[in-house]
Order: structure tokens, then C-alpha cells, then sequence
């Protein structure tokens, strides 16, 4: 009697055991190359090892073995967007649909398609296709981020903010929606509620990259905070002392030092130990000139500082306007130069959608 040959590799690839699903994997489709059943496991199994030329080549295998059938039109569009073939993946997902329009995964993956791409109209194709896909499947999670994401794109944070916590009410520990509220957060100026969320997303998933990368860029978004804080702090003090008034400048002058860490401390609180130890190697893992704003920022404010403390008699007018000039040109040349919350969105957005929803069943 003949085993059945797809039993151990459908084991392997739900255990998640990506090496020993690959060798068996191979065996079987040895013996069988034109399996579409096998040649999707093996699409799914080189996604999920990073292994993206692969995976593209074994998706276009499928695709050409079954070229009408949802699911390898699903998979081929998780893959062209893994290699930036985004609108490929748009034509892929929009032939799913045409196929079996009452799948909500179709419809899903549409959304995930429409979310990578930059054109005029993607993002009200991708909240359409992603609230078709809920009115097939109330209860799917995946799709309220998709909307959120959507939502979030088009700045409305509000309804963003509303999907999302729809999202975490079915599924408390939904990383992509816990990420994404970390963004929206960052975006809003709430850098203590946005480590709250990333702390809960690491927890629900540890290994999260998406999480990761958005603690680092939060970590960036406070220290350019407090630059922007010493720039601006100091110059009532300056004013004060142009106009004679030394002890006021002095006050006005510590004040914003002893301030200063109010900047850092509720978002520090809301840290967890496994954060702060992750933020210790943050200067190793991004470039030294993202810290040469906030850097400079703070010099050009401490010296604005030691002045006011140290040498009121020595501010005179000329010595303010040439301040404010400075402080100036530098919040400009800081705000230029940060990262735009759209991009941020976008990272968040790129990871929204969990395979094992969005690929369904066959």
C-alpha cells in the first residue's frame, strides 16, 4: 500500500520545521515534479527561508500547472511582493478574485497587493478590497488591519486607530495590529503609548521584525525630540538676559535642563527590561549620521544654556536674532531630514496580513 505523499511535508510546513519540510519536500517531488499540492508546500517552505528567487521560480512553476486556481495565485502574489513585483502581485490577486470572488482570502490578498503599491489609487483599492473581504468574514482580524492600514495611509488616524483596536478585541495578541498602533502612536507625538504597543508585540512574538525596527525608529523619533527640545528651550533665557534680566535668564535657563528629562522619562517608564536591553545596541545598528542632528542639536542648545547661566551680561540682541536664526535653519534641516511617518506607515503596513489568513485553504 502506497503512503500518502503529502502527509509528512503538510506536518512539516504547519510545525513550521522549514529545513526537514524542504528535504521532504524534495524527495517527494522527485518522485512527483508536476505536483501543484507539493509545489505549493515548497513555495510556502523557501518564503519562509528567505530563500526569494527560489520561491519565485517554484511559484511560477505552480502558476503554470495550475494556472486558474486561487490559491497558486494567492501564493504567486505573496511572492512578487517578497521581490518587489508589485504590480504583478496587484494583476495576480485581481485574477483570485475574478475566480472565486466569495473567498474573503482573495480579497485579502488584493488588499495586501494594493498596500505596496504607490499609485494614485491604491490605497482606496486597498480599503475596499479589505472591507469586502470583512463583509465576507466578519471575523477576520487580518483584514481590520488591512483597513486600518488603509485608513492610516490616507490619514485618517482616528478610523486607523478604531480598526485596529477591532482587530486586537478578536485577537488581543495580533502583532501586525499592535505594530501598527505603535506607528500611529509614534505619528500622533505619543512615544510612551507606541513602547506600550511594541512592548505587547514582542511579547506576543519576540522574534518580530517589523516591532524591532519600529522600537529603533522610536528610539531615533525621542532623541530627535530632545534635540529639538534643547534647541528651543533655552531661548526664553536668552531673551530674558538681552533684556536685563539675569536672575530670570538663569531660572529660565536651568529650567530647561532640569526639564529636559521629561522628554525621555514617561517613554523610558514605559519600557520593558527586554527593550532596553534591545535599545543598548541601537547605536551599532544605525548609521553614526543619524545622530548627527540631535547631536548637534543639543551642543548648539547647551551652549545657548551656559550662556544664560553663565554670562547673561554677554546677550545682547544682535546675539538672539543670531540664535534664533540658527535655532531655525536647524529645525528645518532636522525636519527635513527625518523619516517620514508615511515610510513608517508603510513598514508597518508590509507585514499586516498573516500568511496562513490571507493563503486560506485550497
Amino acid at each position: 500500500m502506497t503512503s500518502d505523499p503529502y502527509a509528512l511535508p503538510e506536518a512539516l510546513v504547519a510545525a513550521q520545521r522549514w529545513d526537514s519540510a524542504r528535504a521532504a519536500l524534495g524527495e517527494a517531488l522527485a518522485a512527483n515534479p508536476d505536483d501543484p499540492r507539493l509545489t505549493g508546500l515548497l513555495v510556502r517552505t523557501l518564503r519562509a527561508q528567505g530563500a526569494r528567487q527560489e520561491a519565485l521560480d517554484a511559484s511560477q512553476r505552480l502558476l503554470a500547472l495550475t494556472p486558474q486556481d486561487p490559491y497558486a495565485l494567492r501564493l504567486g502574489t505573496l511572492v512578487c511582493l517578497d521581490v518587489g513585483w508589485v504590480d504583478e502581485a496587484i494583476t495576480l490577486a485581481g485574477r483570485a478574485v475574478q475566480r472565486d470572488p466569495g473567498n474573503s482570502a482573495n480579497h485579502l490578498a488584493l488588499s495586501r497587493a494594493w498596500a505596496g503599491s504607490t499609485r494614485p489609487e491604491a490605497v482606496a483599492n486597498q480599503l475596499a478590497a479589505a472591507r469586502e473581504a470583512v463583509l465576507i468574514d466578519p471575523n477576520s482580524t487580518d483584514a481590520q488591519v488591512q483597513i486600518g492600514a488603509a485608513l492610516a495611509a490616507d490619514g485618517d488616524v482616528v478610523a486607523a486607530r478604531v480598526a485596529y483596536f477591532e482587530a486586537l478585541r478578536r485577537d488581543p495578541g495580533n502583532t501586525a495590529a499592535l505594530n501598527n498602533l505603535a506607528v500611529l502612536e509614534m505619528q500622533s507625538g505619543s512615544p510612551a503609548e507606541a513602547a506600550r504597543h511594541l512592548a505587547s508585540a514582542l511579547a506576543a512574538n519576540p522574534h518580530g521584525v517589523s516591532a524591532r525596527r519600529n522600537l529603533d525608529a522610536l528610539a531615533v523619533l525621542v532623541a530627535r525630540r530632545a534635540g529639538r527640545w534643547m534647541l528651543m528651550a533655552p531661548f526664553p533665557g536668552l531673551v530674558a538676559a538681552a533684556a536685563g534680566f539675569d536672575l530670570l535668564a538663569r531660572v529660565l535657563a536651568v529650567l530647561a535642563l532640569v526639564l529636559l528629562p521629561t522628554v525621555w522619562l514617561r517613554w523610558w517608564r514605559a519600557l520593558t527590561g527586554g527593550q532596553r536591553q534591545a535599545l543598548r545596541g541601537l547605536p551599532r545598528r544605525m548609521r553614526a549620521r543619524t545622530w548627527f542632528w540631535p547631536v548637534l542639536a543639543a551642543l548648539v542648545g547647551g551652549s545657548a544654556v551656559a550662556m544664560a547661566v553663565l554670562a547673561p551680561n554677554a546677550v545682547t540682541t544682535t546675539v538672539v536674532v543670531g540664535y534664533l536664526a540658527v535655532m531655525t535653519y536647524l529645525l528645518l534641516l532636522g525636519a527635513l531630514g527625518s523619516t517620514p511617518m508615511r515610510v513608517m506607515r508603510a513598514r508597518a503596513a508590509s507585514r499586516s496580513s498573516d500568511v496562513g489568513r490571507m493563503l486560506g485553504g485550497r
